[in-house]
């Protein structure tokens, strides 16, 4: 990029390009800014001393390509300063986490008979019984008595409703209401082959 504003300047007519381009005690400047080339980590060791020192207190992507933008450019600076930010391992341990209010708990209806309402919820990574690795838990609302069926962590939907039917179904017969875990945790339970009937 150097090469090519030192050709800008030797040529007879000034574009608008060449005009924010200059040259001064050996430093290249791009619109009165100090242009840094991507070589031996210079930019990474600028962003640190606007973002990491204590005096720059690890401020957000936009106040740190403020401080950065003040005396340095580069190409795709913003896009470079951003993934530091959200990168910083002190930042994500700490900082506090910008989102609307979760909503208060809500108390749940005491159902008037059993096996009618149920929790469902998978236990991970217990001791390995056979070929299994992961257990489903069936919880009767109301007494709370407890279905515990062996499964495997690669079943979808498909095969926890299988696995449903196969095990609670055929005792306790149809169901109102399912409550279920949110926790993106449980995502994984559901990805990969549907188990068999004989499973």
């Amino acid at each position: 990029m150097a090469k090519a504003v030192q050709e800008l300047w030797r040529t007879s007519t000034r574009s608008l390009r060449s005009a924010e381009w200059s040259e001064r005690n050996g430093l290249l400047y791009y619109r009165g800014c100090i242009y840094v080339p991507d070589t031996s980590g210079l930019r990474r060791r600028i962003v640190s001393l606007c973002h990491d020192t204590k005096v720059a207190g690890h401020p957000g992507r936009f106040k740190t390509l403020e401080l950065v933008s003040q005396n340095y450019w580069w190409p795709n600076m913003s896009r470079y300063i951003g993934l530091y930010v959200s990168h910083c391992d002190l930042c994500l341990r700490t900082k506090a986490q910008h989102r609307l209010p979760i909503g208060e708990l809500q108390p749940l209806l005491v159902p008037e008979e059993c096996w009618k309402t149920i929790s469902v919820d998978f236990i991970s990574e217990p001791p390995e019984s056979g070929e299994y690795d992961a257990i489903m838990v069936v919880v009767n609302c109301v007494g709370k008595r407890a279905h515990f069926t062996k499964m495997l962590t690669t079943v979808m939907v498909a095969g926890a409703a299988n696995l449903y039917l196969w095990n609670i179904w055929k005792l306790h017969g149809l169901l109102w209401k399912v409550i279920q875990s949110r926790a993106t945790v449980r995502c994984r339970f559901y990805k990969g082959v549907v188990p068999t009937a004989g499973n």
